[in-house]
């Protein structure tokens, strides 16, 4: 069995997680799915094109959870929570740190504080550190893959925000390589453009009435800083984009209950 009932990854022996017994007490919010909702949302920012009705979207994606399902391997990932996603992005290929700048960041806090009113979005850069010419895929990832059909088509899949929490983010990278894939489908470490994606639509993804809030990493792109990571987080009511340390020490790097990372399941639409 390669997920638990957490929907979450099973460690290997060299894994590096918090505890051997995985936890619950860090939960991202229920969140009610309303994909025709978010068609129109990317279809009105650019990111969908117009002749692609939403659903054909819908038809789509429910032969990739099925697909998914089907897989012996895969069993259990739905039980934690699955955001389907459809867009495209012609400029994914260029700078992947200036086209967050420049294009993702504004888009969810634009969208952020006009959905939850009184509330801000923010991104904190640690020293003198800087996304523009400073972000990459990391190798073995998946995610130079992901966003070469991105540049080329529309992709269409699942982001599991989840199936990677409370791995340190050496062992998500290694991890991720070692796994299977979905036969006709394509695999990923999840990366910031679905976790922007999946924040403009569901602004409360990160707040959960009665627990805590899991940190959501990017692990599928890395800083040219090694010992930066980029996440994203709740602060109070307002939402927040950290490069920060992963590092402890000089030496030993963080593992926490709290940090997430994910996996991206997807094909292309043509």
């Amino acid at each position: 069995m390669l997920f638990n009932a957490l929907g979450r990854v099973v460690a290997s022996a060299d894994c590096r997680v918090f505890s051997d017994v995985p936890r619950d007490f860090y939960q991202l919010n229920t969140i009610d799915i309303q994909y025709g909702r978010q068609h129109e949302l990317f279809l009105d920012k650019g990111l969908i094109p117009n002749n692609v009705p939403s659903e054909a979207v819908v038809e789509r994606l429910r032969g990739i959870e099925e697909m998914i399902r089907n897989d012996k391997n895969y069993e259990n990932i739905f039980d934690g929570i699955a955001i389907p996603f459809c867009f495209t992005d012609s400029n994914a290929k260029d700078d992947l740190g200036s086209r967050l700048e420049d294009f993702w960041m504004p888009m969810l806090k634009k969208n952020y504080e006009e959905m939850v009113k009184g509330s801000y979005f923010k991104a904190t850069l640690q020293g003198n550190s800087k996304l523009r010419d400073c972000v990459a895929p990391a190798t073995g990832s998946g995610y130079r893959e992901f966003l070469d059909s991105l540049k080329e088509s529309l992709v269409i899949g699942y982001y599991f925000p989840t199936a990677f929490q409370e791995f340190d983010v050496n062992s998500q990278r290694a991890r991720i390589s070692a796994l299977p894939k979905v036969p006709g489908l394509m695999t990923s470490l999840s990366g910031p453009l679905e976790i922007v994606y999946s924040l403009v639509s569901y602004p409360r993804l990160l707040f959960h009435k009665n627990k805590y809030s899991p940190i959501l990493l990017a692990t599928a792109v890395e800083h040219i800083d090694p010992r930066m990571v980029l996440m994203f987080k709740s602060y109070g009511p307002h939402l927040e984009f950290w490069l920060m340390s992963q590092m402890l020490s000089p030496s030993k790097k963080q593992v926490s209950e709290q940090w997430s990372g994910g996996i991206t399941i997807y094909s292309t639409f043509k």
